[in-house]
């Protein structure tokens, strides 16, 4: 019985060592399949993805890293406040757009506004034409580059005009016939003014902006109560009938003015005092026609050309005196002057036009021929410290550039021939300026000077003398 059990579990320990490999290799070929089929789903999906978007997921991934380096977003949002702010104003700038043309209206007050010229209307054509007599005050607001043709014409209760420092020319007729508006200040930004803008107006006073260049036609025709005018250098020409029948009593013209109009000062029988600059060349026909108040006038030097008439039926006119610069002269130029005794006029001009001026049969009129002008001048040697030239521009008076013996009798005048243009010279003064940051050195320059005559003497040629300024 013993031997039985000891063969049965031999035999079983030998059955059990025969199936080992068998399961071993059964293992092995159950896992090897699953590799392969692993290996063959995976290769075909590779080989069907395209490229791009291989590419775009990877860039994707990329893009989702956090980075070291702000984004263009974060850059703008870390900009410095200030130029956040100058950002934030153009771009305002660029939204804002102009208001058009409007108006509106209180009971008393007509506001004008928008970012434009006002649009030219007729004498009747204004929108506000229905209640114009009510109008006692006129506010143009800021914006408004040009007041329009008879915008406030035959206004005629209006005592008050606002215009912005935008405003930059004035209409036609603008303001005829607003008899009740006595002072108006026109801003420095008008360059231009319409013909008759402001005539037949109760203008007592106003100031000619610097900004203007000529003096329209008929500005301020029959303005009774402007009792003065002060014209400045920047006006070139003064217009035909500008002052025409006004209440003038005296008329200053600064140098620069080149021209006046025919009847420029016709019939202002207040007028007393004028002051004429040597810059005028034309006085046109009947400019000073029947100023009945001037007793005398002396017309300056630089004047070439006068017109006829030009001081007919000046009634006190007792002397006149015309420079030798007078080239031209019309007829009758001092015509119906019944209390004329004295002209004061060059050989020359007078021989060649006795038919010119008025008659003389009776000898009542002295016609006083000018004499010879002299004039002896020698220029001198002037220094400038570079110390203080380095700072600002200095000034040296005439008398430290020129050497007069004899002056020449009438008012110098004074001008630059060249030499270095950081030197100048005033025309009127005969100071010379070495303007800033003129080098070290000695400058040859040369300048001449005149006499313009008086009533008695005839204009000095120029005369050219040469200038050292040393600046050390």
């Amino acid at each position: 019985m013993k031997l039985k059990r000891i063969a049965a579990m031999f035999v079983a320990v030998v059955m059990t060592v025969s199936m080992v490999p068998a399961l071993v290799l059964a293992e092995e070929s159950e896992t090897e399949p699953e590799e392969t089929a692993k290996v063959e789903t995976t290769e075909p999906e590779k080989k069907e993805e395209p490229e791009a978007p291989a590419k775009e997921a990877t860039e994707e991934k990329e893009s989702e890293e956090p980075s070291d380096k702000p984004s263009e977003a974060t850059e703008e949002k870390e900009l410095p406040e200030e130029t956040a702010n100058v950002q934030s104003k153009e771009a305002k700038k660029k939204k804002k757009t102009k208001k058009p043309f409007g108006w509106s209206w209180n009971g008393s007050v007509l506001t004008v506004s928008g970012d434009c010229a006002m649009p030219d209307y007729g004498y009747n054509g204004m929108p506000w034409y229905g209640f114009k007599d009510e109008i006692t005050k006129v506010v143009v607001e800021s914006g408004i580059t040009r007041i329009g043709d008879h915008a406030f014409y035959n206004c005629e209760n209006l005592t008050s005009v606002t215009l912005p420092s935008t405003v930059k020319s004035i209409g036609e007729y603008a303001f005829r016939y607003c008899k009740k508006l006595e002072k108006i200040k026109l801003p420095n930004s008008i360059t231009t003014m319409g013909n008759w803008c402001f005539a037949e107006t109760g203008i007592t006073s106003v100031n000619i902006p610097t900004s203007l260049t000529a003096i329209p036609k008929g500005a301020f025709y029959i303005c009774p109560k402007l009792t003065s005018i002060t014209i400045p250098g920047n006006v070139k020409t003064v217009g035909d009938a500008a002052f025409e029948t006004c209440g003038l009593t005296s008329v200053r013209i600064a140098e620069g003015c080149k021209s006046l109009g025919e009847m420029a000062f016709y019939y202002c029988k207040d007028l007393t005092t004028v002051s004429l600059p040597h810059s005028l060349t034309t006085i046109a026909d009947q400019c000073f026609w029947d100023c009945e108040s001037i007793t005398s006038f002396e017309i300056p030097y630089g004047v070439t050309e006068l017109g006829s008439k030009v001081f007919d039926s000046c009634d006190n006119l007792q002397s006149i005196t015309i420079p030798s610069s007078v080239t031209t002269i019309g007829n009758n130029v001092i015509g119906s002057c019944g209390k004329l005794t004295q002209i004061n006029v060059s050989s020359e001009l007078y021989d060649n036009n006795k038919d010119k001026f008025p008659k003389n049969d009776d000898n009542k009129i002295t016609i006083a021929k000018l004499k010879d002008n002299f004039m002896t001048v020698k220029g001198k040697t002037a220094t400038v410290k570079y110390k203080k030239v380095k700072k600002k521009a200095q000034t040296l008076s005439s008398s430290k550039v020129f050497s007069f013996t004899e002056k020449g009798k009438g008012t110098l005048l004074y001008a630059k021939v060249s030499g270095n243009k950081k030197i100048t010279i005033n025309k009127n003064t005969g100071k010379v300026t070495v303007k800033k940051k003129l080098k070290k050195g000695t400058y040859k320059v040369k300048l001449k000077v005149m006499a313009t005559g008086d009533s008695g003497h005839k204009a000095t040629s120029w005369k050219t003398v040469t200038v050292k300024i040393k600046v050390k």
